[in-house]
């Protein structure tokens, strides 16, 4: 069974949702000092197509990292699929701090189906600055959206609970990032959270466990999604295939990502 966090989460209807994927196109311009670089599409036509094989109602997509803050493609995605499909879309967008964030430009960015907004801050985590964010933070929150955090498990324990403090949805991208459930101070920092404001993102497990066997994972991931469940609660839980495996395309399927649904 799918974890119904997303149903919590965006009162969606009933159903089962994939809630992380992303769509690109690698002709589409990418920012400089990017991580990755697509050479291939991941088309929405090809994401539907995995949502219908495996009996899902819809997904909420995420702005990949290499587009930075132009959301374009994303957006363009929402209202495309909106006239053509009856599954049902969310998106999450990058967005750049600002000191007066534009309420009507974020309000239309509501109708077009954005619910979130992505802190990206793996590998820079440690420059994060919140006085500067929490102008455009706030903002969303006051729009209902969610603020969703990647970063290493070892700055959770500064980050998460300053945004905990100020925000009223907060998500945590793929386990949190948590190796273990032993002696874990992000885990601590993930129980110590009020849990009717915070989500966790079952979600990935290559990024947690990079060199690790991909037949192993469902056995391995067990004990920490287990664990989560139950202090949590399951409808704290989102379930998300990452769908299309930035730079572990090689490893996985989506087939296999949805055996981890659970």
């Amino acid at each position: 069974m799918i974890p119904t966090g997303l149903h919590s989460l965006m009162d969606l209807p009933a159903g089962q949702f994939d809630g992380h994927c992303h769509v690109f196109a690698a002709s589409r311009p990418m920012i400089a000092n990017r991580r990755y670089t697509p050479v291939y599409d991941a088309s929405p036509e090809k994401l539907c197509c995995h949502l219908k094989t495996f009996g899902l109602s819809g997904a909420l997509l995420v702005q990949p990292s290499f587009y930075g803050s132009d959301n374009s493609y994303m957006l363009e995605t929402l209202a495309e699929l909106s006239t053509k499909t009856d599954l049902v879309f969310r998106g999450v967008v990058v967005l750049d701090p600002g000191i007066a964030p534009d309420l009507g430009a974020l309000r239309a960015l509501s109708e077009q189906g954005i619910t979130g907004l992505r802190l990206n801050l793996l590998r820079r985590a440690e420059s994060f600055d919140h006085g500067l964010w929490q102008p455009l933070l706030s903002a969303v929150d006051s729009l209902g959206w969610h603020i969703e955090l990647h970063a290493e498990e070892e700055h959770l324990p500064r980050l998460l609970p300053q945004l905990m403090r100020h925000y009223s949805k907060v998500v945590l991208d793929h386990y949190g990032l948590i190796t273990s459930t032993e002696n874990s101070p992000g885990l601590r920092a993930i129980l110590d959270q009020p849990r009717e404001r915070l989500w966790v993102k079952t979600s990935a497990v290559y990024r947690v466990h990079p060199q690790a066997d991909r037949s192993e994972d469902v056995a391995r991931m067990a004990p920490l999604r287990d664990f989560l469940a139950d202090h949590l609660g399951p409808d704290r839980l989102i379930w998300g295939s990452d769908w299309p495996f930035t730079q572990f395309e090689h490893q996985m399927s989506y087939e296999l990502a949805h055996r981890l649904a659970g």
